[in-house]
């Protein structure tokens, strides 16, 4: 699957058991043919609350990511191409004001409650996919 392939796709609405920025992100790695970050650090949450105790607990999204990334071998990066993946910072309702994205070739893909948007997000680290 292409990424505009990807970005065009239907998706559930926005949960946290099967669909939020992070799950979106390792959706994204699986389909390009990388392991699940997620799964190889044993990320899982099924609420708001679960999902916010595991990023405080984590240090946070960049440093839950950065151990998923480096769990499947993937390097980081300071010039991203189209497809690779990022921790952002941008504003986020949730107040954590990091979210997964994914570089278009142009701007960042994220995805938030509101769907799927497209930006100029400060990345804090990003990995080659």
């Amino acid at each position: 699957m292409t990424l505009g392939e990807y970005l065009k796709a239907p998706r559930p609405a926005w949960d946290w058991i099967n669909l939020d920025c992070s799950r979106w992100l390792d959706r994204w790695l699986v389909l390009s043919g990388h392991q699940s970050a997620m799964e190889a650090t044993d990320i899982t949450y099924n609420s708001e609350r679960s999902a916010l105790l595991t990023i405080t607990r984590g240090g946070g999204l960049l440093d839950l990511w950065s151990n998923g990334m480096e769990a499947i071998g993937l390097p980081q990066i300071d010039i991203p191409a189209m497809g690779d993946a990022a921790i952002l910072s941008v504003e986020t309702d949730d107040g954590t004001n990091e979210t997964c994205g994914i570089w278009t070739g142009e701007r960042w893909a994220s995805l938030h409650r509101r769907g799927l948007l497209f930006g100029f997000g400060v990345p804090l680290a990003m990995w080659r996919v």
